[in-house]
């Protein structure tokens, strides 16, 4: 371009997301984990409170936006980035005081939250919905489609979303 050289980079930032040559998030999720735990663990040595609903607050505040900023573009599939994401909030909810003998799930019940996991999960459903209804400037049909006559397979509903071929 214009007697230009580009360079050849291993990996690109775009508005936040690091995405690599072969379009993978395997940094992405290294990058964010790495700012989420230093994060996280800043917040433990800078409250002098321990009371466990305001620190697990102040995670939700300042370190779970990190690590679902954009999730919807970059949502990892692959076990291992699920359990390194998951890895930040399971490790500052066991930092909390009376909550350390409890298992994940009793941690995560305590606190009234749920898992990243799930919490990527809803809002990928919710980005479904914006596409589907017009509220997101990107056309429904070229990602899905419905199959309005399958209404025996939905159960009562004509909303069944399939992959165009």
């Amino acid at each position: 371009m214009c007697n230009s050289h580009l360079p050849n980079v291993d990996n690109v930032k775009d508005l936040g997301v690091i995405v690599d040559r072969t379009t993978k998030f395997h940094c992405h999720v290294e990058t964010i984990c790495a700012k989420a735990k230093q994060r996280a663990a800043l917040i433990f040595r800078c409250f002098a409170s321990k009371d466990p609903d305001l620190l697990f607050k102040t995670f939700t505040t300042y370190v779970r936006p990190i690590l679902e900023y954009c999730s919807e573009v970059w949502s990892p599939h692959h076990l291992t980035d699920i359990k390194k994401i998951e890895s930040v909030q399971r490790q500052f909810t066991k930092g909390l005081r009376g909550l350390k003998g409890l298992s994940y799930s009793a941690r995560l019940k305590r606190l009234n939250t749920d898992t990243l996991e799930l919490r990527r999960l809803l809002n990928d459903l919710v980005m479904v919905y914006k596409i589907m209804n017009y509220h997101v400037a990107l056309n429904a049909e070229e990602l899905f489609y419905c199959n309005k006559a399958s209404n025996m397979l939905t159960r009562g509903h004509s909303q069944r979303l399939f992959k165009p071929l």
